[in-house]
């Protein structure tokens, strides 16, 4: 069966942000500040909540440090459907069974290991989460006759949600005192070189074609923010299948004309970028005829022409507001030249010399 180009592109984006491999700390860009904070996090036993819009690696980020650590840490995704027995390990059916007695297999569970990452732990039910208050606060399991120190020393709790969204209830306002750091992991901008440096780091230096972080660019500017995770998918996507096909991509499809019209306005911007090179080119080499000789008046004006005509087509150029100061810049001082080389040609041609 053919596959989708969802799964396709997974397993064309060299495992990064997948849970199938542990990414190495190198992978990532733009994580310097997480990374401190999992250093300090570490170093000193204080838990911490990395959260911030999905997709942008805080949970590989958070195995990529522990594989670095030589640590393989205990990994629960809490959520809605978190339950008691789950979260302590599962219950004890033998001793229920023998005495009736609820008591949970608490060496299964996060209370006997060290380093824990917690998954959307702000999600779970509200009494999941004051049992893990009580629980992180003494440092020890009760469950009537039931103990247990916990072991843990370190946790990370990644979220798509903030501290404030979660601390209205004040019960768990001190739920929120156990984790006393604290990271909104967002890039600092979602420019083309941001992304051009994410896939780069992906897909090889030099590699990228530069039509892809131009896009992304123009939906961040449209307040439609793509996050690394999505942007390596599109550019696997566009890699394989074309730009049509972007906008079957949940995030691209909220605006498709954009995709559209980047394309467009990068063209333009291509286009502009490169009449400007050919433009300086003929300009050089036209400042640099001696025009000593006949044949360097014939060469100079074969030149001239094409340089004349490159003015003109870089007139009727249209490019977007993004550009059209460097457009403007570009048209207005070419113009001129043309002007000074057209009256050279012209002086030159009525001299008698020739």
């Amino acid at each position: 069966m053919a596959k989708s180009v969802e799964n396709q592109a997974s397993e064309n984006s060299n495992d990064f942000f997948k849970g199938a491999t542990t990414p190495k700390m190198e992978n990532f860009v733009f994580m310097e500040k997480a990374v401190q904070i999992l250093n300090i996090g570490f170093e000193t036993e204080k838990n911490i909540v990395l959260y911030g819009p999905g997709g942008h690696g805080k949970s590989e980020l958070s195995m990529a440090f522990f594989d670095q650590k030589g640590v393989d840490p205990y990994v629960i995704t809490m959520g809605t459907g978190m339950t008691t027995d789950r979260l302590f390990g599962g219950l004890d059916i033998p001793t229920f069974n023998q005495t009736g007695k609820i008591e949970y297999l608490v060496e299964n569970s996060f209370m006997n290991h060290e380093y824990v990452i917690f998954e959307e732990m702000f999600d779970a039910p509200d009494f999941i989460l004051e049992q893990l208050k009580d629980i992180l606060s003494s440092g020890v399991f009760r469950n009537g006759t039931q103990t247990f120190p916990i072991k843990t020393k370190f946790i990370v709790c990644c979220t798509n949600r903030t501290r404030d969204e979660f601390s209205k209830n004040m019960s768990l306002k001190a739920l929120m005192e156990r984790f006393p750091l604290e990271l909104n992991v967002v890039w600092d901008n979602y420019t083309d070189i941001a992304y051009n440096r994410l896939l780069e780091q992906i897909f090889g230096e030099g590699t990228v074609d530069p039509v892809i972080p131009f896009i992304l660019q123009e939906y961040a500017k449209n307040s439609i923010v793509i996050s690394p995770r999505v942007a390596i998918t599109a550019y696997t996507v566009f890699e394989q299948c074309g730009p049509e096909a972007l906008s079957f991509i949940a995030e691209f499809a909220k605006k498709p004309s954009l995709v559209a019209d980047a394309l467009k306005k990068f063209e333009a911007q291509a286009k502009l970028r490169g009449l400007g090179g050919l433009l300086q080119d003929h300009y050089q080499i036209l400042d640099l005829n001696p025009l000593g000789t006949k044949e360097d008046l014939e060469s100079f004006n074969e030149t001239f022409v094409e340089y004349s005509d490159m003015v003109k087509e870089l007139k009727t150029l249209k490019v977007s507001d993004d550009f059209a100061e460097t457009h403007s810049r570009l048209l207005k001082e070419h113009e001129g030249r043309v002007k000074a080389m057209g009256k050279k040609s012209n002086d030159c041609t009525n001299n008698d010399r020739f």
